[in-house]
Formats: C-alpha cells, structure tokens, sequence
C-alpha cells in the first residue's frame, strides 16, 4: 500500500467525481435517443425528398426538351413559336426546385453542425486520444466503387486519364 496522504485522495476523488459528472453532462446533451428518433430521421426524410424534387425537374425538363425536338418541321412558325415558348416555361417552373431543395439541404446541414458541435465538445472534454482516425472500414464488390463523383479538385480528372493513354 501506499503512502498518500488523505487529502490527496480526498481531491482525486472530487476531481474524478467532477469528470464524471462532466461527461455524463456532455452524453446527456448529445441526446443520442432524440439523434435517433427525431433528427436522423428528418434528416433522413430531407434527403429524400431532395432526391425526389430534382428527379422530378430533370424529368420535366427533359420532357420539355424532347417535345420541342419531336415537333414536325412543317410547324408553322407561330405555332412553333408557342408550343417552344410553354415548354420554356414548363423547364423554367422545374427549375424552381433549386430554392426548395437549398432550404432542405440548409435544414439538414444545420442539424449536422449542431451535432459536430456537440461531438466536439465531448471529444474536447474527454481529451487526447479521442481524435484518432478510426481505421477505414473493409469494403468490398460494388461498395469499392460506390464514392459518387468526386468534389471539385479532388479524384481523377480527364488530364490525369489522358496522361495514362498518351
């Protein structure tokens, strides 16, 4: 056994005490139950309806499109002229997808800051170690390719891919 003195011991245990409580303070604020139930699943839902909204306005417009190019060329020109000037509009409507899309998109970059900063609180209050880069995880078939495209300045570009060829 050791020999350290009781107030010593006496102020480890409040300052373990007082950790403790911190970090179940920083859990309870993350609300992992509320994450699950109510935010995720918003998120979740933003998404979709993202993914729905600009399938819908491609589809409109291409539609437009195709009809303009579909139309006989013995049209006479006024009529042309009308017919184009609807489908203009119809891809001109479509495209109002762009400001409910950027409020849904607004809305689910919002909740995520709000969690990276909830993160990181804990993350500060828990201290060294915690940051460490998880390992990537083994991905496999179809899941290897699965990225999307890549952002601007990142991934391969055509120069790269030319390179290869030349």
């Amino acid at each position: 056994m050791t020999n350290v003195a009781p107030e010593t011991l006496a102020a480890e245990r409040r300052a373990l005490l007082h950790y403790v409580t911190a970090v179940r303070r920083a859990l309870t604020e993350l609300r992992p139950g509320e994450m699950r139930a109510r935010h995720l699943p918003t998120a979740m839902t933003e998404i979709g309806m993202i993914v729905e909204t600009t399938e819908s306005a491609a589809n409109q417009i291409m539609q437009a499109a195709e009809e303009i190019l579909g139309q006989p060329p013995e049209t006479p020109p006024e009529a042309y002229r009308a017919f184009v000037e609807e489908r203009c509009l119809s891809m001109m409507e479509a495209c109002s997808f762009q400001d409910l899309t950027g409020q849904r998109i607004a809305k689910v970059v919002e909740m995520l800051l709000k969690l990276e900063n909830k993160i990181g609180g804990l993350s500060e209050l828990l201290g060294e170690g915690v940051e460490e880069e998880a390992p990537e995880p083994v991905r496999s078939g179809d899941e290897i390719l699965l990225n999307g495209p890549a952002a601007p300045g990142e991934g391969v570009d055509q120069n790269d891919i030319d390179r290869l060829f030349a």
